[in-house]
């Protein structure tokens, strides 16, 4: 059975290299535009892992994860920030909230998949 990813950003191109990087790999992928948005596909379907942009429109990637974070069920869902951020005081943040990686924007298809096969399998 295939493995589920779910790509939140509000950058419709980051969503859409993620996506066919994801689906050409033969994962499963849902997406969203911010993270409210992406909480609420968390919860309507079975994720395997989340990639999540850090600034968003209501509500930002590191608030998502804090949610998520927020129920026993989702403890160990690997979580990677996509991000332009290169601060230490927000990836800080996102380790202390369980943030598996960083994958530093722009990124191309090779990288965000090996993130992907070696947190997934």
């Amino acid at each position: 059975m295939s493995k589920t990813v779910l790509i939140v950003d509000d950058a419709s191109l980051i969503r859409s290299v993620a996506n066919s990087a994801a689906k050409a790999a033969g994962y499963n992928t849902v997406l969203a535009t911010n993270g409210q948005e992406g909480f609420e596909m968390l919860e309507a379907n079975a994720i395997d892992m989340v990639f999540s942009y850090i600034n968003m429109p209501v509500m930002g990637g590191l608030e998502m994860v804090e949610k998520i974070r927020s129920f026993d069920k989702y403890k160990f869902l690997p979580i990677v920030m996509l991000t332009t951020e290169s601060n230490q005081v927000l990836k800080d943040k996102g380790k202390a909230l369980g943030v598996k990686a960083w994958l530093l924007k722009p990124f191309n298809k090779e990288k965000f998949l090996l993130v992907l096969k070696k947190l997934l399998g």
